[in-house]
């Protein structure tokens, strides 16, 4: 059954987004979707589709998930970056530089 390459591409993404440490590297996600996609192009669709497809829906929701928090967490390191610079230029307005 030719599915069986689908169902391993979503039991990889099953089993990263299990593991609460992964953090999703573009690089890794492009080849693997490049391999999902081939995979549903040759696939036959056969039975136990429906559960495939639900499956990687789930993932899918998952990984939207997993990418807002990591999103977030991002944008509040870029911003205790922004005031670390505001007060190191404070600082060097102050003179505090040349001591």
């Amino acid at each position: 059954m030719s599915d069986t390459r689908v169902r391993a591409a979503i039991e990889q993404m099953e089993a990263w987004l299990t593991d609460p440490d992964w953090e999703p590297e573009a690089g890794t996600l492009a080849q693997w979707d490049a391999e999902f996609q081939s995979a549903l192009a040759q696939a036959e669709k056969a039975s136990g589709w429906t559960d495939l497809r639900d499956r990687a829906h789930a993932a899918g929701h998952q990984l939207e998930a997993r990418r807002v928090v990591l999103a977030d967490a991002l944008d509040q390191v870029r911003r205790e970056l922004e005031v670390h610079e505001r007060g190191v230029r404070a600082l060097k307005g102050y003179g505090a530089g040349t001591r």
